[in-house]
């Protein structure tokens, strides 16, 4: 598999690499903590893949309940929110 960086983000909802870029930048996505360019190539990935735009809702329904239900207390580390999106896309190529 290529490495797909912000330059080379394939927008083609037929292409398991581009869904799998997006899904492994989610919380990134969803904190904006990802350079413009990149987050609108996303942005356009979501208007044409249905799929992964119904997991992006997910996840931001599911972080908004945590940042909420966590207002006080610290963010998870780096490690756990690798570890969630390992699971994450492990989970969605068995499905």
């Amino acid at each position: 598999m290529n490495k797909i960086g912000p330059e080379s983000f394939p927008v083609n909802a037929t292409d398991e690499e581009a869904c799998d870029y997006a899904m492994a930048s989610v919380h990134a996505f969803l904190h904006g903590e990802l350079p413009d360019a990149t987050a609108d190539e996303i942005r356009r990935h979501l208007m044409i893949c249905e799929r992964c735009m119904d997991d992006f809702n997910i996840e931001a329904t599911i972080s908004t309940l945590v940042q909420r239900s966590c207002a006080d207390a610290p963010c998870a580390s780096q490690e756990l929110r690798a570890r969630i999106t390992r699971l994450t896309l492990l989970s969605r190529r068995a499905s």
